[in-house]
């Protein structure tokens, strides 16, 4: 006698990702994407940190526990139960667990999120003309992953990168502003500025969704362009300083001054290093005096063969810019003054040798009447030396 077994199959489905690892920077934020494209009305929608619920949906509306820790600072999207963290906090590492229940389905998804300390500022001052990086903090882009650059919070990027579909690009915004100055570094996605201005003042956002773990990490820097004197002038020997224009270099900062191809100083703050170096010809030998505060940079006793370009680069864990600064160095004796008393001595000279040698007397005084001519539009009083002679 055979016997029938009957399967009865129900529409539900149980499905489990589980040990999602996540690394935010404090203050960051941070996406946790739960792969729901639509939720329906009866579905019941919670996330859990540590097994404590901290927010649901229930029908149309997003509804957060009454918790300090997150207070203000979670976004509960309504249509894919996504879960957006901001100004993310040490204290907010742990396991994140998002769960769907319904007569259809059965999911949940869990996230092991941990903070990362960072001690930087997220606000950036750079000077007119400087190229700045912003730097995306990806060591190395993902086939699917999905970078997008804004500016003041428009909807329409600045900068994109999407390999799976082909999409590497920059853009000159709404109002040009951008044109010819974005570049794109196609690894890791950071964002550079080249020769920046006063109208590239703003907030700058970065979001990087990681197409295979499933959450989406935000950054912002706040960017203050002033407009400042690039060139120094300074009379030989004298001191000029060469400004950095921050208050503290911070723990992760590398700093580094140019001239040429000689590297004058050096500041390594995470190893509490800072260097100065006399450069290959010793021009610069016991000539430079580092602000191991502020890596301002100051040049004692200049002679004219410090005249020339001086570069600055900052390099940190999210920027880095690069500034050049020309310093002039004068000599005080091509000062005016000087000049006035150059041009009175030639032509006592001129008296004193005027008898006893006649040919050279015609030499010296066509030879000083040239020099004295050439200076007549810069002295005035030379040209009444010139009329009395």
């Amino acid at each position: 006698m055979k016997r029938a077994f009957i399967l009865f199959l129900f529409p539900l489905f149980t499905i489990g990702v589980f040990g999602e690892s996540v690394s935010v920077k404090e203050g960051d934020s941070v996406t946790l994407h739960t792969d729901v494209t639509d939720i329906k009305t009866d579905d019941e929608i919670e996330w859990r940190f540590n097994s404590t619920r901290i927010a649901r949906v229930t029908g149309n509306n997003a509804i957060y526990d009454e918790d300090v820790k997150f207070k203000d600072r979670l976004q509960l999207n309504i249509q894919t139960g996504d879960l957006k963290i901001s100004n993310f906090r040490i204290t907010d590492s742990g396991l994140y667990k998002f769960e769907i229940n319904s007569p259809r389905v059965s999911s949940e998804k869990t996230f092991s999120v941990s903070g990362v300390s960072y001690t930087g500022v997220k606000s950036l001052s750079v000077l007119v003309g400087d190229s700045v990086s912003l730097h995306s903090g990806v060591p190395e882009l993902q086939r699917d992953d999905v970078l997008l650059w804004r500016f003041e919070h428009q909807n329409t990027p600045v900068a994109e990168i999407n390999r799976k579909v082909g999409i590497f690009n920059t853009y000159d915004g709404p109002d040009e502003r951008f044109r010819d100055r974005l570049q794109l570094d196609y690894w890791t996605g950071s964002l550079t500025i080249r020769d920046i201005g006063t109208s590239h003042s703003g907030v700058y956002e970065v979001d990087i969704r990681s197409g295979s773990s499933g959450y989406t990490t935000h950054k912002s820097f706040n960017v203050t362009v002033s407009d400042a004197v690039k060139s120094v002038s300074v009379t030989k020997g004298g001191t000029v300083t060469l400004l950095i224009n921050v208050t503290e270099i911070q723990k992760d900062d590398l700093i580094q001054w140019i001239f040429g191809d000689i590297k004058l100083a050096e500041i390594l703050k995470a190893d509490q290093r800072f260097s100065t170096y006399d450069g290959a010809d010793e021009r610069f030998r016991d000539r430079l005096k580092l602000d191991n505060q502020t890596g301002s940079l100051n040049i004692t006793d200049t002679r004219t063969t410090h005249s020339g370009l001086y570069e600055l680069k900052i390099r940190s864990s999210r920027w880095f810019i690069n500034r050049r600064i020309t310093v002039t160095v004068t000599d005080p004796g091509l000062s005016p003054a000087a000049i006035a008393g150059i041009v009175g001595g030639v032509v006592g000279v001129i008296i004193l040798v005027a008898v006893p040698v006649a040919v050279h007397v015609n030499a010296v005084v066509i030879n000083h009447r040239r020099k004295i001519a050439e200076l007549e539009s810069r002295r005035k009083s030379v040209r009444l030396l010139l009329s009395d002679f």
